[in-house]
């Protein structure tokens, strides 16, 4: 049975919440990538009007700009309330990019690269994390395969503990809260 459907813009975001979020959690969640913020969108929208099934939407900002965000953000909240019937929805807005989940601990990532960032390259990591994990890492690997590959279960840990990872979990836990509450 899902739970809820779990939909962001690629392969490469759902990568990196199936492996953060707790397995309690994700083993009753769909992740959908979208393949684009568009069609992540409307596919939220399609699912709560005919499948009656909450949904967890998850799209970066590719910005920090607030006024920006807090546009985009209100916009597609209005869409998705038009369709929901009351089904249970949240969007999640990544500023700027969801890959900045990486970037919570500058000592982390310093350790998985094995080498330490001067205050420059950390403030386009915060502005451009995905741009500067491609960098960093080049094309050798897909950046989640030498991430993961490179931490263990207490650095897990540590990157769920990011607001928005956090933020992700306590909706999906209200879900299952009120589902049994409702069984």
């Amino acid at each position: 049975m899902n739970l809820a459907y779990l939909i962001t813009e690629s392969d490469k975001d759902v990568e990196i919440l199936q492996r953060l979020l707790p397995q309690n959690l994700s083993q009753n969640i769909k992740f959908i990538a979208g393949e684009s913020s568009y069609r992540a969108r409307s596919l939220a929208s399609s699912l709560l009007a005919t499948r009656k099934t909450p949904v967890a939407l998850v799209l970066d900002a590719d910005t920090d700009n607030e006024s920006q965000i807090f546009e985009r953000h209100d916009l597609i909240n209005y869409v998705l309330n038009q369709v929901s019937s009351r089904i249970p929805y949240q969007v999640f807005m990544v500023i700027p990019q969801l890959e900045i989940v990486f970037l919570q601990d500058k000592s982390l990532i310093e350790k998985i690269v094995q080498r330490q960032f001067n205050d420059l390259e950390w403030q386009l990591a915060q502005s451009k994390p995905k741009e500067f994990l491609e960098t960093v890492f080049g094309n050798q690997k897909q950046i989640n395969t030498r991430i993961f590959e490179n931490i263990h279960e207490e650095e897990i840990k540590l990157l769920q503990q990011s607001p928005l990872i956090q933020e992700i979990i306590h909706f999906l836990s209200s879900l299952i809260t009120s589902s049994v509450a409702i069984n």
